[in-house]
């Protein structure tokens, strides 16, 4: 099983142009990484115009579920 990690970042927020980012999952499984990607592409397809009018990032990562790890951890 496989499911989609996310890191959320907001860009320039505040005064001091800070970056706020973070980590989610979507809470759906896929039963294989090709049916994971694929919606990974659909939501990325949806979503890019309206993320980048409000200077939001998101990175997808579709992951086996049982690992549970993001894109920014490195695993052995």
């Amino acid at each position: 099983m496989f499911k989609i990690f996310a890191a959320i970042c907001f860009v320039n927020i505040g005064a001091m142009d800070q970056t706020l980012c973070f980590k989610s999952q979507v809470p759906v499984q896929f039963k294989d990484f090709s049916e994971c990607n694929l919606a990974v592409d659909r939501i990325v397809n949806y979503m890019h115009e309206d993320l980048q009018e409000r200077k939001v990032s998101i990175v997808f990562r579709c992951h086996n579920a049982l690992e549970q790890t993001y894109a920014t951890t490195i695993s052995k």
